[in-house]
């Protein structure tokens, strides 16, 4: 297998031909929504990870649709292999943080259940991060043989409905404070990543026994709003891991909000009280706020 071996081409490649121009260009916002997240401040190590990886995602899926070959194909699909279950990994972390929160709140610390239950969660979470990096790299392998590679759609939405999964599980976990502000905006992710994928898989089934310049919409659907669910979705959790922070500070008087940003509805975090830097210590990370004037968004000075 070489770099430059042609692989499966999409609906616009078969009705134009080579390069796919609405495609390569629309990927470019995978990586603008990744550049945009990358951008915030005080983001923790793994959310610019998750971001950067989406911009990796954008770049590899311009090459993959101008030249339709081998290598930028693996160049699109290993990094987006590596966002979900980095994503996975990250969801499982706050997963067990909230876990652990709940435990701890309502017993005594020193209590022998409490100590025990803790002592269970760190086991299943160590177990699930062995199974999520040995599955993450059996997938890349066999993404990279070219008799399997055409069930990377399959695989990847399997995954990709694993996470909704975990997000789902760890919302629930969460104080209704918290399920009143994010719940609805989590939904509303999910809803469009799922609908921007199913007009992507009808028009390229229907581009295969209708040959129609009107299939060619779906496919750049898909990328716009696929990389906007997963923008948000990111947003999402790392709201829900903040709001653990905060009820496991000790100063908990912070008060941290999610909203949408027009004209793009993207979400941003912000801190609405109180009006000075703020460190929030917490099991596996610390998080300093630094907001600077009321509900200033954490990303950058207003």
């Amino acid at each position: 297998m070489k770099w430059t071996d042609i692989d499966h081409s999409f609906c616009e490649a078969s009705l134009r031909g080579l390069p796919e121009y609405y495609n390569a260009i629309t990927s470019l916002s995978f990586a603008l929504f990744g550049a945009y997240g990358l951008s915030k401040q005080n983001n923790e190590l793994f959310i610019d990870i998750l971001y950067a990886n989406l911009i990796i995602v954008g770049f590899g899926s311009v090459g993959y649709h101008w030249y339709g070959n081998i290598g930028w194909g693996l160049f699109d699909e290993i990094p987006m292999i590596l966002a979900i279950f980095t994503g996975i990994i990250y969801t499982e972390n706050v997963y067990f943080l909230q876990s652990c929160s709940n435990v701890l709140l309502s017993q005594k610390t020193s209590h022998p259940f409490a100590i025990t239950e803790v002592s269970t969660h760190k086991k299943n979470r160590k177990l699930r991060v062995l199974a999520y990096l040995f599955s993450m790299s059996f997938f890349i392998i066999i993404d990279t043989m070219s008799y399997y590679r055409r069930v990377f759609p399959t695989l990847f939405a399997s995954v990709a409905g694993y996470l909704y999964y975990r997000i789902i599980a760890t919302l629930q976990l969460t104080n209704i404070h918290t399920q009143h502000q994010i719940k609805q905006k989590i939904y509303n992710s999910l809803f469009t990543v799922l609908i921007s994928g199913a007009v992507w898989v009808t028009t390229e089934i229907s581009c295969n026994y209708v040959k129609h310049r009107l299939f060619l919409i779906g496919h750049p659907i898909w990328h716009f709003f696929v990389g906007h669910g997963f923008y948000n979705l990111i947003q999402a959790v790392y709201f829900m891991k903040l709001q653990t922070s905060i009820s496991n500070s000790s100063n908990s008087s912070n008060n941290i909000t999610i909203r949408y940003r027009k004209p793009f509805y993207l979400l941003d975090i912000c801190n609405c009280q109180p009006l000075f830097p703020v460190e929030l210590h917490i099991t596996d990370a610390t998080t300093t706020f630094a907001p600077w004037k009321k509900c200033a968004y954490i990303s950058a000075p207003r």
